[in-house]
């Protein structure tokens, strides 16, 4: 009782809209207890509306029985053994990206070179001179660098070969055209290419099965013995009872004797041994 009042209980018609969300809780393997709790109902109820309404009774039954086939043959399955295969996948190259791809990095393309010149408006990316670009090298290929679009520039001759082989920032800031918004540029365009280089490589690569292995899971006893007891307890079950039909007939010479007769051929007995 709640505010002096009772609680009102959900009626039939709320339950029968629930009838797809019960063969969905009874699949799953919720108990007749747990179905009611998330209805809302108590047990009296639950039984009630089970017994009354065949259509409640029919969507528990649907949806346990599913559960019961998926269990038997799992068990099933269990006793005898199977087999199964296990599949190694990896990650690799499309072969439309393979020849672009050394070593893991992507080597510079036309494109990508049309792509870096107009990023800079077809300008030299230190000094702003807009005629005789060449390919610079950020870090020079004396020091490891690749020619990969993350790693060349748009440059002057005249920038290329006074840079040579030197480090970018170091010669840069000593240059009396150096600008901070063009090095903040050359910054900004590597990790715009990173960025794209990154999701491309995701794009480009795919899984393929590179190992199959046919693996044997041996018969289970214990799953034997459990199916056999449950399927055939006449046979296997750890105790038979035994019943026998019919009188038993024992031939008793001494089954007319009084009980004085009895002692005296007891007494007789002990004298003699």
């Amino acid at each position: 009782m709640i505010g002096g009042e009772l609680m009102s209980k959900p009626k039939w018609e709320t339950v029968k809209d629930k009838l797809v969300l019960v063969e969905g809780w009874a699949r799953d393997g919720l108990t007749d207890e747990q179905i009611a709790k998330n209805l809302g109902i108590g047990k009296t109820a639950f039984y009630k509306y089970k017994k009354e309404h065949t259509e409640f009774a029919n969507t528990l039954k649907k949806g346990k029985e599913v559960v019961d086939f998926e269990v038997e043959n799992a068990l099933l399955k269990r006793a005898l053994g199977y087999t199964y295969e296990e599949i190694t996948k990896e990650r690799t190259i499309d072969g439309g990206q393979r020849s672009r791809h050394v070593e893991g990095k992507v080597e510079l393309t036309e494109q990508d070179w049309l792509f870096a010149l107009a990023y800079f408006k077809n300008q030299c990316c230190y000094c702003g001179e807009s005629s005789n670009l060449t390919k610079d090298h950020i870090i020079p290929v004396k020091a490891g660098g690749a020619y990969t679009r993350n790693n060349i520039i748009p440059c002057c001759k005249s920038c290329n070969s006074s840079k040579n082989s030197n480090d970018m920032l170091e010669w840069y800031e000593k240059q009396p055209f150096f600008s901070q918004d063009r090095l903040d540029k050359i910054y900004e365009y590597v990790g715009f290419i990173n960025r794209l280089m990154s999701v491309e490589t995701r794009e480009s690569t795919s899984l393929i099965t590179t190992k199959i292995i046919k693996k044997e899971v041996p018969p289970d006893v214990t799953a034997q013995i459990f199916w056999l007891k449950n399927r055939k307890p006449g046979q296997w079950r750890d105790k038979q009872d035994i019943e026998h039909s019919g009188n038993m007939t024992v031939n008793n010479p001494y089954k007319d004797l009084s009980t004085e007769e009895l002692k005296r051929l007891a007494q007789m007995s002990d004298e003699d041994g």
